[in-house]
């Protein structure tokens, strides 16, 4: 009966795949029918129609990648050739989330830049966030954690410019990158801001206690890392998020793990594996099986040492057979995109060459106005210059007149004065000799002057004397008679005066005669 049982489930399982991936396809192709009648009939004027565009590939990316990104790229080839840039920057950033998903993370940087260089113009603040944020995961991603923080931290700055904006998912990130460093200071630090917060986000609040429970695993503080981790539990019960219940309970074996309570780290384990085999979630299941394989080496239990290691194994075959599948799909996305970006570069090569035939062609006209207008300039300039010139020619020349006269006028003043020199010259080698003429003249003068005022005092005066003195005693005469003797002293008188005068003169024609010479 149970082998009947068996032989009958095969087939069933198999048509109920068959239907499941017919619906998908059927799906899928509605989908892409969809997008491309987007592409034929709309213009894509607004963002709106380029956001709601971006929406429906972001549906068709869950189970074509490879037609999603096509359909992207198809919208941003059709706005180029349109020469419209509206909504260009959130095609890159959706570029950026699809190769991201696809682990093709320099492809997502640059996009991401793009994006951002673009949300910046047209100052979207909050997109400008979103992309800095997205650009440091995607550092995180690739292990270059010093970059991933400055983007992430970038980020956190911007948050606080902008109003009503929550920092949450930021922090979050943050408190993660730390962690993941193992800087677990840095890591509470921003994990413990989420906390202080009233409201936060149910799921920030769940990631921020599972990170928090693993830091305290870390560091060994096993009561305070299992309290973050059962209040994770209770977050992931409320919003139903089955992953994060998985990864707390995880977390929780391993706690007991490490304090040898292997029975409820295995009930914890199984309850984990029971879940993530629901949710197909492999790489959680992965490290559920290193967990069981650790325990019941300490435990003891061959037989579910070997059989969990058997599923280990399966299980990393499984994993391994979706990342190549993966890395399939990633080849071919980066080889439609190596032909796409060989397409734009030859266009990008024939538009360079022609733009620079124009540039050639207006740089030479540019450079032939600009010698024309040169050319007049200086034209115009030494036509202007002979002007002056000329004009310049007819004042020097009655300038050269009129200094050629003062030239003459110079010469006989110079003339003048060189007679005038001269003669100065001359008076001046005389001077010494007439100043000592005239001093011995002036000397003789003053002795004259002297001798006159002798002959004044003296010899002029006495003889004078006496004739008024013998006048005088002839009128004391009584009878009136002249006495011969008085006569004779009267006659002697006046020839003494007489002398007198004729010395005098004498003195003053000597005088006379000096003052001639």
């Amino acid at each position: 009966m149970i082998s009947r049982f068996l032989k009958v489930i095969p087939p069933i399982l198999l048509l109920i795949i068959v239907q499941l991936h017919s619906l998908l396809a059927l799906q899928n192709d509605s989908l892409q029918s969809l997008l491309k009648n987007k592409l034929s009939n709309e213009s894509f004027k607004q963002e709106e129609a380029i956001i709601e565009f971006l929406d429906i590939s972001e549906k068709l990316y869950s189970q074509s990648p490879t037609d999603a990104l096509f359909y992207v790229n198809a919208l941003e080839e059709q706005l180029e050739s349109e020469k419209d840039n509206s909504g260009k920057a959130y095609i890159l950033s959706k570029k950026g989330t699809f190769y991201w998903l696809q682990g093709i993370y320099y492809a997502s940087l640059n996009a991401y830049f793009g994006a951002l260089k673009l949300f910046e113009h047209e100052k979207n603040s909050i997109e400008v966030i979103k992309t800095l944020n997205n650009i440091g995961e995607t550092y995180k991603k690739q292990k270059d954690y010093t970059q991933s923080a400055r983007f992430i931290k970038l980020a956190l700055q911007k948050v606080s410019e902008v109003e009503n904006l929550s920092p949450e998912l930021i922090l979050v990130n943050l408190g993660q990158l730390f962690m993941l460093k193992e800087n677990y200071d840095s890591a509470n630090y921003y994990l413990n801001q989420i906390l202080n917060k009233d409201s936060v986000s149910t799921q920030s609040r769940g990631f921020t206690y599972l990170y928090k429970g693993i830091i305290n695993h870390e560091i060994r503080q096993y009561d305070s890392a299992q309290y973050f981790l059962e209040r994770s539990l209770k977050f992931w019960d409320d919003i139903n998020y089955e992953r994060g219940t998985v990864e707390s309970k995880i977390e929780i074996a391993k706690i007991y793990l490490d304090q040898n309570d292997f029975e409820r780290a295995n009930q914890y384990l199984r309850e984990a594996e029971n879940l993530a085999v629901r949710i197909n979630a492999l790489d959680l299941l992965l490290n559920i099986y290193q967990s069981k394989i650790d325990l019941f080496k300490f435990k003891g239990g061959k037989d579910s040492l070997v059989f969990y290691f058997d599923k280990y194994l399966e299980t990393k075959d499984s994993i391994f057979n979706s990342e190549s599948r993966a890395e399939i799909n990633k080849l071919s996305i980066q080889y439609n995109l190596s032909q796409k970006e060989k397409e734009r570069y030859k266009l990008a090569l024939e538009q360079a060459e022609l733009s620079n035939k124009i540039e050639n062609r207006t740089q030479f006209i540019t450079i032939l106005i600009i010698v024309l207008i040169l050319a007049f300039i200086l034209i115009l300039y030494l036509r202007n210059k002979s002007i002056q010139l000329n004009s310049a020619h007819i004042k020097l020349k009655q300038q050269k007149e009129e200094i050629e006269d003062k030239q003459s006028k110079i010469s006989s003043k110079s003339l003048e004065l060189a007679r005038v020199n001269k003669e100065l010259n001359s008076l001046n080698n005389n001077l010494e000799q007439r100043v000592f003429e005239r001093t011995q003249k002036l000397n003789e003068r003053n002795r004259q002057i002297a001798e006159f005022t002798y002959y004044n005092s003296h010899k002029l005066r006495a003889p004078v004397a006496n004739v008024l003195g013998l006048i005088n005693v002839m009128e004391l005469a009584k009878d009136g008679k002249i006495d011969p003797v008085l006569l004779k002293h009267l006659k002697t008188s006046a020839t003494e005066l007489d002398k007198v005068i004729f010395n005098l003169k004498n003195l003053l024609e000597l005088d006379e005669e000096i003052d001639e010479q």
